[in-house]
Order: C-alpha cells, then sequence, then structure tokens
C-alpha cells in the first residue's frame, strides 16, 4: 500500500487536480481520494491542498513523500545487494523499454536471451522516461532504451537520434488533403494556437520538449485528450482528433492516412535513443552486455519499427 500511495502523491504532484492525476493512472477520481483520505486519518494530518489550483501537496504531504521514498529506495536496494547470494536459477533480469516499442523489443530481445542463458528469468516493461528514471533511483531497473538517464548509480550509451515532426489532423486549418509532408511558414503556424492536442502521458520529458518549442514560436495547443502511448495518439490523430508529435519513421508508415506532417528542427526537438544500465547489479553483468550488444546491431532495423 505505501508504494500505491506514494504513486498517487507523486502523480497529484505533478498533476492540476485529483482528476487530472486519476486519467494519468487510469484510475478514478474518487479511489485516489478514499486512499489518500485514509492516510490523512491515520497520521491526522492534511496531505493535500484541495482548495487550490493547481492542487498542492501540503508540507506533511512532502514529508511523507520523502519518507515513502526513502523506505523504497532501502528496500530496492536490498533487494539489489542481497542479489549475489542468491541461486542463478532465481535471477530476473528487468528491462524497461519506451512506449510503444515494448512488442518488437520482446520479439528481438527475448528469444536471443533465453536461449544464450536458459536459466534467467526476465521482467519487461513499457515505462517512459520520467518513471524509468524514478525506477533505478528505487534499484527497480537493470536496463532502461529510451531517452538519456544521468544518475550516479547508471551508466548510459547513446544508440540513435530520432527526428521529429508535428503531426497534424484532417481537422487542422492547414491541413491538405492531397499530401502528406507539407511545408509552412512561421506566419502560417500561428493558425495552430489553441486546436486540439493528443498528449501522451508517458512522455511528459519530451511533451515538454515539444510545448517550449511551440511556445516560444508563441503557439499554444489544447491538450484534450491524454493517452498511454504514442501509436494510440497518432491514430487518434488519423481519425480528425487531433495534432500530436512523434518521429518520423512512425508517419511514414503507409497505414498512416489522413494526416500531414510537419518536420520539426532537430536542434530544438528531438529523442536521443539510449540504453541506460544500473551499475549496481554486477551478478547480472554478462546479460546485460549481451542485451546491450544485440540493440546496437538490431535496434534501427527490428526494434525501431512502427
Amino acid at each position: 500500500m505505501n508504494n500505491r500511495l506514494l504513486l498517487f502523491l507523486e502523480t497529484i504532484e505533478t498533476s492540476n487536480s485529483i482528476s487530472e492525476a486519476a486519467q494519468k493512472l487510469y484510475l478514478t477520481q474518487p479511489y485516489i481520494s478514499r486512499v489518500i483520505k485514509k492516510y490523512e486519518q491515520k497520521y491526522n494530518v492534511i496531505l493535500i491542498d484541495r482548495n487550490s489550483y493547481p492542487i498542492q501537496i501540503t508540507p506533511a504531504g512532502h514529508l511523507l513523500i520523502r519518507h515513502l521514498r526513502k523506505s523504497l529506495q532501502l528496500e530496492r536496494q536490498f533487494e539489489v545487494e542481497v542479489h549475489q547470494f542468491q541461486n542463478k536459477h532465481f535471477s530476473t533480469l528487468r528491462m524497461g523499454i519506451t512506449p510503444p516499442l515494448g512488442q518488437n523489443f520482446n520479439l528481438t530481445i527475448l528469444p536471443k536471451l533465453l536461449k544464450k542463458f536458459p536459466a534467467l528469468n526476465t521482467k519487461t516493461i513499457e515505462i517512459g522516461t520520467i518513471e524509468a528514471k524514478k525506477a533505478f533511483k528505487d534499484y527497480q531497473l537493470d536496463l532502461f532504451v529510451g531517452n538519456i538517464i544521468h544518475l550516479p548509480n547508471t551508466e548510459c550509451e547513446q544508440i540513435y537520434t530520432d527526428k521529429q515532426v508535428l503531426v497534424l489532423s484532417k481537422n487542422s486549418h492547414l491541413y491538405h488533403p492531397h499530401k502528406k509532408e507539407i511545408q509552412v511558414s512561421p506566419q502560417e503556424l500561428q493558425q495552430l494556437n489553441h486546436e486540439n492536442f493528443i498528449v501522451v502521458d508517458s512522455q511528459q520529458g519530451y511533451q515538454e520538449i515539444v510545448d517550449n518549442y511551440f511556445y516560444e514560436m508563441g503557439i499554444s495547443f489544447y491538450p484534450k485528450i491524454h493517452v498511454r502511448d504514442s501509436i494510440t495518439a497518432l491514430k487518434l490523430a488519423g481519425k480528425g482528433l487531433g495534432n500530436m508529435s512523434t518521429c518520423l519513421e512512425a508517419v511514414q508508415n503507409t497505414c498512416y492516412s489522413n494526416i500531414n506532417y510537419i518536420k520539426l528542427p532537430s536542434d530544438k526537438v528531438k529523442i536521443d535513443f539510449s540504453i541506460t544500465t544500473a551499475k549496481t547489479n554486477k551478478s547480472l553483468s554478462l546479460e546485460i552486455t549481451y542485451v546491450k550488444n544485440i540493440l546496437k546491431k538490431l535496434f534501427i532495423s527490428n526494434i525501431l519499427v512502427y
């Protein structure tokens, strides 16, 4: 329960309301409120200021978050350090991959990995960079493929830089029905002001980069729809429900119609795919090195396929 409470409080900390936090977690607002209220009664304190907008964590709430994080980190650190005393048959390699590349990652990595190390257990999760950074801090990940992560207990190696585009739905003011890639001037881009935008909640750090780029150009979008992965967002854009941003490789797939895309400047908006590994897990160093070698060889051809 403490891990769940920590997740709720951390999500509320980066949201405007409990309802928005509930959407990000794919839970109901009454359920989250009930859990928070339970612990407020337990500790006889107020954890969140419900009268402010955006909603605020109280000093007591911040204190609880710090203690919960510390407790979780100590628990995870123990699990990692005790690993060296465990039988190799019970070792689990915990790998994270940025959405929506999880299926390609598993189909590429797991057959080769388990053939090489048949006694190994594996756990793969689709996870955004911000969540992955927290997971490394809490000793919950051994390897992650996504944006660059810099932490004292991790090593990071870049493997690919992905070009980004702004996808326009058929309901956009700038949409051209007989084109896919379009060229627009900065003045024409102003027509996009306050158009609907589809946000990928698992890519908060990337979304901030995109938002800042358009903010500097005097353009702001209305985040109408929140989804978990960019493939879903792209399909919704194809149905005319809003604009979104994604990588160039994704929109070049012929299955996505009824969209336009505008290439974004790579010096302003980009994704650097990297392999981040935990320095602490020495017992799985051979397995981690093997996965890294597969990724370097097959990432573009087998995994970065939309």
